[in-house]
């Protein structure tokens, strides 16, 4: 066999090879490149995850519990029943529960001025009956409350009217509690019946015919 000797390149083959190699040195990094430096998608939250968590309605507030009434106490329905035919007509220019006492604002009295014996008539069930002037506060006029109260709210009640000084006897088959002054001119004063479940507050000035709390008394407990 003949000897060969070593392979001859030329020059023109060199720099293809040398230009070759560049090109796919070139492709190599561009590859590298596209897979680093190219855009990624951007991560899409699910629907759950954008859904903010609506708070829980609040729960309705809870019913005032009313205190429990022996059973058999009168309920008058409204104040026409808790005066005779002739009471109601005794009161002069004086109506009965006009518009402008509905108002929150109005100077109007409920029963009592004594803090410990409104927070009962405020708190418990009652039917309010005022006679006053029909257009406004005036120097006179008649506030009454009829309160249902227990028997403890009972005894509470006319222990604090004793302990206001107030004039208490029994009478009509229950306890009656009043209290009268005089000042510039004008005569006021309390009137305070307790009988069995029922408290009948009343507020005076300068009016009130004679008999009102009797004639209340004998009205809601007619027949008794």
């Amino acid at each position: 066999m003949s000897d060969h000797g070593p392979p001859t390149i030329t020059p023109g083959r060199a720099w293809s090879a040398v230009i070759l190699g560049g090109i796919v040195t070139a492709l190599v990094v561009l590859a590298a490149m596209t897979v680093v430096f190219a855009p990624q998608p951007a991560s899409t939250p699910d629907a759950a995850s954008l859904t903010r968590p609506v708070p829980a309605a609040p729960p309705p507030p809870e019913p005032v519990a009313q205190p429990e009434i022996a059973p058999g106490t009168p309920r008058p329905a409204s104040c026409d029943d808790i005066y005779s035919p002739q009471m109601l007509d005794a009161f002069g220019d004086l109506v009965l529960n006009p518009d402008w006492t509905n108002d929150p604002s109005a100077d109007v009295q409920a029963g009592a001025d004594d803090p410990d014996l409104l927070a009962i008539i405020d708190t418990n069930d009652r039917l309010t009956c005022r006679w006053v002037s029909p257009t406004g506060p005036s120097g006179a006029g008649v506030s009454t409350n009829v309160v249902w109260v227990t028997p403890e709210q009972a005894v509470t009640v006319t222990e604090r009217l004793a302990e206001l000084g107030m004039d208490c006897y029994e009478e009509l088959g229950g306890l009656r509690c009043i209290v009268q002054d005089t000042a510039d001119d004008n005569t006021f004063g309390q009137s305070h019946f307790v009988r069995g479940g029922i408290w009948l507050a009343t507020q005076w000035v300068n009016a009130g015919p004679n008999g009102y709390t009797h004639d209340m008394v004998n009205t809601i407990w007619a027949g008794e």
